[in-house]
């Protein structure tokens, strides 16, 4: 999949953000590099002919015109010890988009394209800086949004992620060479131990298991943890959403059914990034469109993460209240009493009668009770969700990976059967060894590859 240095076209591109600032950063890879900077850049102190790596001040000026453009940082940066592994040269200006244009202008005038998102990146994977999981991670550290999001973005980066993946590649590759030395060589007086297999294959499955069932927690990691407020009508969950969010998001009033559609807020609560979702409250519906607020509740309520079932403690337990309990008793929840700064009219026995044995009293008006509020959703939500040294962020690592898992336990169900049909069994681990690859680039097809890079931005 490496592409040869002397048919790579010279890309370029601005590197930072769109919009004035302080600096803006034009990239340009390729073997054009070093021969456009020397031809636009004019540097304050001479030799013209930039040293690698160094910073120098200068000018940027159109050869054509004779014009400088601005002033600039410049550097040059030999390969193969840069980002792409090409030569790369880097214009330091000032930020603003006149200044930008203008220089990436002169640079395209002198043979360079502008790269295609994530261009790049890409070229680092194709010249075998990174591979294609490292690839995926730059995204994702660009994306981080919490503190651990980062920190696994950053070790994957590292390649802690396509260092375990290497490691079950050698475990089914040492499988597969005994798996088809018993196929050559079935009557040679050759000691070939494939049951010794066994255990290892079955450790790499085990494995391979728990990154999987670790999805739910690395796309909650990324995307946010659901958590739904759901309640009857006028117990204050859009208040409770405004209170925990310290903003109007929500249109609070004393008419019940006030909110119709989903509202969503994202909260960071202990680094973890928690969705907050209020809803239309739970009733017999007056209306169709009430009653269409009501049905997506439903549906959310079996996706969310959490659900915070918020009751009026000024109020007493109501059919309305055990007709909202009868739809999300099933669910991982938390029990809000909202309203205690108005006289308690709730029973709390009534929650006894429902095995429920602990909830939060809180004022959304006051903000009494919040912090406990939010203490809970984390420790709820983490419950049985431990943050483990490895998580699968992605849904095309993990639905790869399931299909492993598939193609091992039918090669390990084949040896545990004496063997037989050595040749299905190891086409199953070469299919295996394939689909590893389709993770780590290896394997992994054009499009898989324009749909990868695709995501990321210009200059990246």
């Amino acid at each position: 999949m490496e592409t040869p240095a002397e048919s790579v076209e010279t890309i370029c591109a601005v590197s930072t953000p769109p919009g004035e600032g302080g600096i803006s950063i034009i990239r340009i890879s390729g073997p054009n590099a070093r021969r456009i900077l020397e031809t636009v850049f004019r540097p304050r102190v001479r030799p013209k002919k930039p040293a690698n790596g160094l910073l120098r001040l200068g000018y940027i000026y159109d050869p054509a015109s004779g014009t400088d453009l601005d002033e600039v940082f410049a550097v040059f940066m030999k390969a193969p010890g840069t980002y792409t592994r090409e030569d790369v040269a880097e214009i330091h200006s000032h930020g603003g988009f006149a200044a930008q244009s203008a220089i990436v202008k002169v640079i395209l005038g002198q043979g360079a394209r502008l790269a295609d998102p994530g261009e790049f990146t890409k070229r680092a994977f194709l010249n075998g800086r990174i591979d294609l999981v490292q690839a995926e991670s730059v995204l994702d550290v660009i994306k981080s949004e919490t503190d651990e999001e980062l920190k696994y973005a950053v070790g994957y980066l590292k390649g802690r992620l396509s260092k375990k993946i290497y490691a079950l590649r050698d475990v089914l590759k040492g499988a597969l060479a005994a798996l088809e030395a018993s196929i050559d060589f079935p009557e040679e007086d050759i000691d070939i131990d494939l049951y010794g297999h066994l255990a290892a294959l079955a450790k790499a499955r085990n494995e391979i298991d728990g990154l999987v069932s670790s999805y739910y927690e690395g796309k909650g990691l990324k995307s946010g943890f659901a958590v739904l407020i759901a309640g009857r009508t006028n117990v204050g969950k859009s208040s409770f959403l405004n209170a925990l969010a310290l903003k109007e998001r929500a249109i609070v009033t004393d008419l019940p059914g006030t909110t119709r559609d989903l509202i969503e807020e994202t909260l960071y609560i202990g680094g973890m990034k928690v969705r907050l979702i209020d809803t239309a409250g739970i009733r017999t519906p007056e209306n169709i469109v009430e009653e269409e607020g009501i049905r997506r509740v439903k549906e959310r309520a079996a996706e969310a993460d959490l659900i915070a079932w918020v009751i009026d403690g000024s109020q007493p337990y109501s059919d309305e209240d055990r007709h909202v309990y009868n739809e999300i008793s099933q669910y991982n929840k938390i029990v809000i009493v909202n309203k205690s700064d108005l006289e308690k009219r709730f029973d709390i026995n009534v929650l006894k009668s429902l095995n429920i044995k602990s909830y939060i009293n809180i004022s959304s008006r006051t903000g009494a009770g919040l912090d406990e509020a939010k203490n809970s959703i984390f420790s709820h939500i983490l419950r049985k969700k431990r943050r483990r040294p490895l998580l699968i962020t992605t849904l095309r690592h993990r639905d790869i990976l399931e299909k492993i898992s598939h193609n091992i336990g039918r090669v390990i169900e084949g040896l545990k059967n004496n063997g037989h049909h050595a040749e299905l069994l190891a086409f199953e681990l070469q299919e295996a060894l394939h689909r590893l690859g389709e993770i780590t680039g290896e394997t992994c097809t054009e499009d898989i590859l324009d749909m990868i890079f695709g995501q990321f931005c210009i200059g990246k």
